[in-house]
């Protein structure tokens, strides 16, 4: 079955995307098989930027004039010469400080500045949608903020807002930008009210935004006396007088009547909005669909987003559900609105309070109950898209498994047939072939597949520190990011992973208890020399050391000649030593007085710490012939010594992680230190070196350096950077981060993948992880690249709901991780423990009696 979730917002509870999300959720819980296409839409007025945001539009931002005149920054989208300016998001009631209404002060100044910014970007059509304004100014300040000019009797430009019209003497409209003439706008509205009357502006809408009587007759008289001036003035593309008139001028506090006086085109905003996301062409062989508002009512009924939603729904010939917190219509209402059923929260929990406050929870139970309804109606129709065969009757030749869709197979995405037995991959063959299997798959129209995730920097922290994570919830957050190997590195665990009997310590607790597979580092420290050639023959993928304090007593630093004399070690085992490249005597001479500022701690752990203990690293390694790795570079600056270094012939790796390539100084408040690390996050221009740096091949890869602690650690010192412990939680999420922002830079999903899987499992010897070749590891995530979510680090599997990315928006999910030909499941963990492979014995090697490989 193919259902399609296309809501508006749950006003005060829920944006349209999260109410999509939801829903999308709640049918998954109903029926794992269900194919979930997620447009989330809105009616031109407050949401409108959110639907198209999650259409594909990119997000723009501009420092505009609030209502009140305080600046602001206000976010539009732009996809090529198409904008979408939401007037509610520089002009809205939900912006005035504190809720003070301010109905004759109040401007909407911020939204002719947000026109002008589009017009900056080269957009030519500019959507404007209406709703949710704090002001009744007849779109003076719109007005304003494209050129023209109000003035008083003295010539001096008139005050802000609709109090102040009443004594408008002249219009000067000579500076209004001239682009405009070649701009095409269009009105999303559906408010058909004229500018002035009994029915106008003032008199209907001025209440809502605290008017009293005098202040509505203060406002009426403004309006008229702004009409006659403009009619005098001349000049625009249409006559005031006639603007003024037309249904929809009195829409937004009369910013109607500005846009229908620049010549802008009034369409209902939910069909514009509809246009924008594509609905009609998702709707495509759809089996249903299911829309949704907070308040399903009479007002609904007058063109709102679920009754639009409900006419495309009908003209493709599809049913149509709603979903709403509350609704006041009658069943008979529902029906001749064109809706084969209507479900409310308030089935759920009748207090409207709690509704509210638990709607996330709720609806994802309100759509389960749903969906599976709709699912049971709909099965004598619909075959299963998942077929199974007894064992028992599979004749020879089948497969455990086959997977059919749209798959990464050698670094491009084909229509392929992937057969599955014993674990691996058996055979890739064409779409079409026919592969027969015990269980086939097929990938829905919106999904790929791709290889399991390699993720060669995590910190799990067990045994010694499991109530900072551990393997059970750190390998379960892998799988439901589509990671299915993982390395953990040696410190935070008590004991370090610095000896043979700390290895064997730490894998007798995983065992049993991983949900993806699991490889080890071993630790270089102070005194472990010894230990280093049994460590690896004990199968460690390599070695990691610090030049600087790791952090916890237990693992401390090395010297550079103590790392030099490990690289010696390593060099003559073949193996890889990973090094956290910062000077020691650099941070020592920048400490910084403690502060909930994060300038202090940035300047705490300076660039030029990370250039001078990469080169120390790239000296040894050239003196010793040793294979290196630099661990999570944030310093754009050193990427020249880099690829110095690499053409001179040494054997270098570098890695960098998504918080470096997501995340900026700029934009971290005080006291957030869920965006502690180190080394730091750094300054935009930096995050788009990094960027470079990966485009050309300096930096190999990226990986989480998935490193959680307690709440009280990482919010230690309320707010104080310089106490709370520095790692960031994101081993779910960095699939979705890497990708929504990559896109967003002209990447590609199968450089993404390189990054993220091959790059990583070829650099540490897991040869047949990171992608999809016959002989290689079944592993892989079905992942639908362009579905949107919203992060809710209290849903992340990982031990406790910290990460910086609370509350982001991303774009692509994984909805199905598979290992070793098997899919996750949340209460099987049926991962391995794994063990450094000698070359000889390379995609041979089978499980042994304990569970790992040899």
């Amino acid at each position: 079955m193919r259902l399609v979730i296309a809501p508006d917002k749950f006003k005060g509870s829920l944006t349209a995307p999260e109410v999509a999300e939801r829903v999308a959720s709640g049918a998954r819980r109903a029926d794992p098989t269900i194919e979930v296409v997620t447009v989330p839409v809105a009616d031109g007025g407050e949401g409108t930027l959110d639907a198209v945001l999650a259409a594909g539009f990119s997000s723009r931002t501009a420092l505009v004039a609030g209502p009140t005149g305080v600046r602001i920054e206000a976010e539009f989208a732009v996809r090529g010469e198409e904008a979408v300016v939401e007037m509610a998001r520089a002009s809205g009631l939900d912006l005035l400080p504190g809720g003070r209404k301010d109905a004759l002060g109040a401007t909407s100044l911020g939204t002719g500045q947000l026109i002008r910014a589009a017009l900056d970007a080269g957009c030519r059509r500019i959507v404007l949608g209406i709703g949710g304004s704090a002001s009744t100014d007849a779109g003076a300040g719109l007005l304003q903020g494209l050129g023209v000019r109000f003035l008083d009797a003295d010539g001096s430009e008139l005050r802000a807002g609709g109090g102040a019209l009443a004594r408008l003497d002249s219009v000067d409209v000579s500076g209004l930008d001239a682009r405009l003439r070649d701009a095409e706008i269009i009105l999303a509205s559906d408010v058909d009210n004229p500018l002035t009357g009994p029915t106008g502006a003032a008199e209907v809408f001025g209440p809502q935004k605290g008017a009293s009587a005098d202040d509505v007759a203060t406002l009426e008289a403004g309006l008229a006396r702004l009409v006659e001036v403009l009619s005098a003035a001349g000049g625009l593309p249409v006559a005031a007088a006639d603007a003024a008139s037309r249904e929809g001028a009195g829409a937004a506090g009369g910013v109607g009547f500005a846009a229908i006086a620049l010549g802008a085109t009034r369409r209902a905003g939910v069909d514009v909005v509809l246009e924008m996301t594509g609905l009609a062409s998702q709707l495509e062989g759809a089996d249903a669909v299911i829309t949704g508002e907070g308040s399903l009512d009479e007002q609904s009924l007058m063109g709102k987003t679920p009754v639009g939603v409900a006419r495309a729904a009908i003209a493709a010939g599809l049913p149509v559900y709603a979903v709403c917190g509350r609704t006041t219509l009658s069943a008979d209402a529902i029906a001749d609105a064109g809706f084969a059923g209507a479900r409310a929260l308030s089935e759920l929990e009748p207090d409207p309070q709690r509704s509210m406050a638990e709607a996330g929870p709720l609806l994802e139970q309100l759509a389960e109950d749903l969906v599976r309804s709709i699912v049971e109606a709909s099965a004598p129709a619909k075959p299963e898209p998942v077929t199974s065969v007894p064992a028992s009757s599979a004749p020879a030749g089948r497969y455990d498994l086959v997977l059919r869709g749209r798959a990464l197979i050698d670094g491009a995405f084909v229509a392929a047939e992937i057969g599955v037995r014993g674990g691996r991959v058996a055979e890739i063959a064409a779409a079409g072939t026919g592969l027969g299997a015990d269980t086939i798959v097929e990938l829905a129209a919106d999904e790929v597949l791709l290889p399991g995730l390699v993720d060669t920097h995590v910190h799990v922290n067990e045994p010694g520190r499991t109530e900072w994570e551990g393997f059970e919830s750190a390998t379960r957050a892998a799988a439901a990011g589509g990671v299915t190997t993982i390395v953990d590195m040696p410190l935070n665990s008590i004991p370090p992973t610095v000896s043979v009997a700390a290895l064997d310590e730490k894998r007798a607790v995983a065992e049993g208890r991983v949900f993806v597979d699991v490889g080890f580092w071993g630790g270089v420290i102070p005194g472990n020399i010894a230990e280093l050639a049994p460590l690896h023959d004990a199968g460690v993928y390599g070695f990691k050391c610090f030049l600087l304090p790791s952090g916890v007593d237990e693992f401390p630093e090395v010297s550079v000649v103590e790392m030099r004399e490990a690289m010696a070690v390593l060099a003559e085992l073949d193996s890889l030593l990973v090094v956290h490249a910062e000077d020691a005597h650099i941070i020592e001479e920048s400490v910084q007085p403690g502060s909930r500022e994060y300038a202090p701690f940035l300047a705490s752990r300076p660039r030029l710490a990370e250039d001078v203990a990469i080169a120390e690293v790239i000296q040894g390694a050239a003196d010793t012939g040793v294979r290196a790795h630099i661990l999570h570079l944030s310093n754009g600056d050193s990427l020249g010594r880099i690829a110095a270094a690499r053409a001179d012939g040494v054997d270098l790796t570098v890695e960098t992680c998504p918080h470096y390539l997501t995340l900026t100084a700029e934009d971290i408040l005080d006291g957030s230190t869920a965006f502690k690390c180190c080394p730091p996050i750094r300054e935009g221009d930096n995050r788009d070196e990094l960027w470079r740096g990966l485009s050309e091949g300096t930096i190999d890869y990226i990986v989480s350096d998935h490193s959680p602690s307690t709440p009280e650690m990482k919010f230690a010192g309320d707010g104080d950077f310089s106490l709370a412990w520095g790692g960031i939680a994101s081993l779910q999420l960095g699939l979705p981060l890497v990708w929504t922002h990559a896109r967003e830079r002209g990447y590609s999903l199968e450089q993404v993948v390189s990054f993220m899987a091959e790059k990583p499992a070829a650099r540490v010897g897991l040869v047949d992880k990171g992608r999809i070749i016959e002989g290689g590891a079944a592993d892989f995530a079905v992942f639908a690249p362009e579905e949107t979510f919203t992060v809710d680090a209290k849903r992340l599997a990982h031990r406790h709901p910290i990460t910086p990315y609370d509350g982001q928006q991303l774009t692509g999910i994984v909805r199905t991780t598979y290992l070793a030909g098997a899919r996750v499941e949340s209460d099987a963990p049926r991962g391995r423990l794994l063990r450094r492979e000698d070359p000889a014995s390379r995609r041979t090697a089978e499980p042994v009696e304990n569970g790992e490989t040899a």
